[in-house]
C-alpha cells in the first residue's frame, strides 16, 4: 500500500485542483455577469441624462423657433399693411400730379 500512497495522494489533490478550478470559473462567471450588468446600468444611466439633456434643448429650441415665428409674422403682417398703405398714397399721387399736369 506505501507504493500507491504517492498516487492518492496526487489524485486527492488533482481532484482538490480541479475542484478549485470549477469553484474559482463559477466565481469569475458570477462576478463577471455582475460587473457586466453594473456597468450596462452606468451606460443606460448616461444614456437617459444625456437624452433628457437633448430633449429639454430641444424644447427649448422649439419655444425660441415658435416665438421667432410669431414675431415674424407680425412683422410680416405690418410692412403688408404698410406697403398696401404706401400703394395707396402712391396711386393718390399719381392722381394729383395727373391732374396737376393736364390742369396747366
Amino acid at each position: 500500500m506505501g507504493e500507491y500512497q504517492w498516487v492518492i495522494t496526487l489524485g486527492g489533490a488533482a481532484i482538490g485542483a480541479i475542484a478549485t478550478l470549477f469553484a474559482t470559473k463559477s466565481t469569475n462567471s458570477t462576478t463577471l455577469a455582475k460587473t457586466n450588468n453594473d456597468n450596462a446600468v452606468q451606460l443606460f444611466q448616461q444614456y437617459k441624462e444625456l437624452n433628457d439633456q437633448l430633449q429639454s434643448k430641444v424644447d427649448r429650441l422649439e419655444d425660441k423657433l415658435e416665438k421667432l415665428q410669431e414675431k415674424y409674422e407680425k412683422e410680416i403682417a405690418f410692412y403688408q399693411k404698410e406697403i398696401e398703405r404706401l400703394e395707396d398714397e402712391n396711386e393718390m399721387l399719381v392722381s394729383e400730379l395727373e391732374n396737376l399736369k393736364g390742369g396747366k
